[in-house]
């Protein structure tokens, strides 16, 4: 038998099958478990690395943009919320101003509408004549009705627009409705009458701008 023949016997007695394979030592069963256990952490680690659980790197990318874009949203939209929260506090604010200021309240929207016409007819030194008040509602709201005063005039044209200046001016919410003038053949004096309108809040409105 050749020396290649023993060799060759040799390597089937150690890596074949049957009675005749030769036994390992301890050293080497240790050394081919830790070679078997690092090939399989490599190839873990080699998993990981081309799909990794959460994504690849490219995903994760991509994931973070979107969640920022959608907090960006989230803050934009919270700040127009509080913008508009913040008009319509500042806009129910400014009506209840200016209701308070220029609507009248009932008992005392007569004397205070007067008042005020006769101190403008005085500062612009036109004649008042007579006057007639009445009443109505407004239609669609509950406690708003109209004091509507007529009164009649007798003055100079110029008079007659310094009144009207006056009414302009005046810090109440006079509404010049109507206002008509027939000029006299003496002393060009002119007979106006003119129609104003006042704004009357009810009690009842009142309580409800106190609350």
């Amino acid at each position: 038998m050749t020396r290649n023949s023993e060799t060759s016997g040799e390597l089937v007695s150690v890596f074949g099958g049957g009675s005749g394979r030769r036994k390992l030592s301890p050293l080497q069963l240790r050394l081919r478990l830790a070679a078997a256990v690092l090939l399989l952490l490599n190839l873990a680690a080699l998993y990981l690395y081309f799909s990794p659980p959460g994504g690849t790197r490219e995903d994760l990318k991509l994931e973070s943009v979107q969640v920022r874009t959608q907090i960006l949203a989230a803050q934009t939209q919270a700040a127009k919320m509080r913008a508009l929260a913040s008009n319509v506090q500042a806009g129910s604010s400014e009506a209840a101003d200016f209701t308070t200021k220029y609507f009248l309240p009932k008992r005392a929207a007569y004397v205070a509408a007067l008042e005020e016409i006769q101190r403008m007819a005085k500062a612009s030194g036109i004649q008042e004549r007579d006057a007639g008040l009445s009443e109505e509602p407004i239609e669609g709201t509950a406690d708003l009705t109209l004091l509507n005063i007529t009164a009649n005039y007798q003055g100079t044209n110029a008079d007659l627009m310094k009144f009207l200046y006056e009414a302009d001016h005046s810090p109440m919410l006079l509404i010049l409705d109507a206002l008509t003038a027939a000029p006299q053949q003496r002393n060009n004096v002119i007979n106006t009458a003119i129609h104003f309108q006042v704004i009357v809040r009810e009690p009842a409105m009142l309580e409800g701008l106190r609350q």
